[in-house]
């Protein structure tokens, strides 16, 4: 039986234009005991960085300058081919949730975040299903 990697090696990419969103979801999910987690605030790197460093999971804020979080999604999906890596949308617009999860999110959580809410959401999504 293959062996599950622990939940804290686990690779973790945050997509959000804001540092400052960036920098408090960085600093909640390495408290929170994940140690693999890098960040962009360029969400035209997102599908390259994928198929390069393939993450485990993938925290995206949908309204971004340049290219928005659901051209972000179809990119992730060309580039994916049949893998499927599991994504939480973080959007201000809780209306975007059906169009989100349509377009391959795998979760939704509408800002202000609580970010006990996030790592709960993260753990759920990263543990393997028994």
């Amino acid at each position: 039986m293959p062996q599950t990697p622990d939940l804290s090696q686990r690779k973790i990419l945050i997509v959000d234009d804001q540092e400052s969103n960036v920098r408090l979801l960085d600093l909640a999910l390495r408290r929170g005991g994940f140690a693999a987690v890098s960040a962009t605030t360029d969400p035209r790197t997102v599908a390259a960085l994928h198929a390069e460093t393939h993450y485990d999971l993938i925290l995206l804020d949908l309204r971004m300058p340049a290219m928005d979080g659901f051209a972000v999604l179809r990119a992730l999906r060309s580039v994916a081919g049949g893998e499927r890596v599991p994504i939480l949308v973080l959007s201000a617009d809780p209306s975007q949730m059906v169009q989100a999860s349509e377009a391959g999110a795998s979760g939704f959580l509408s800002k202000p975040y609580v970010l006990t809410d996030v790592l709960r959401c993260v753990r759920g999504m990263l543990e393997p299903n028994e």
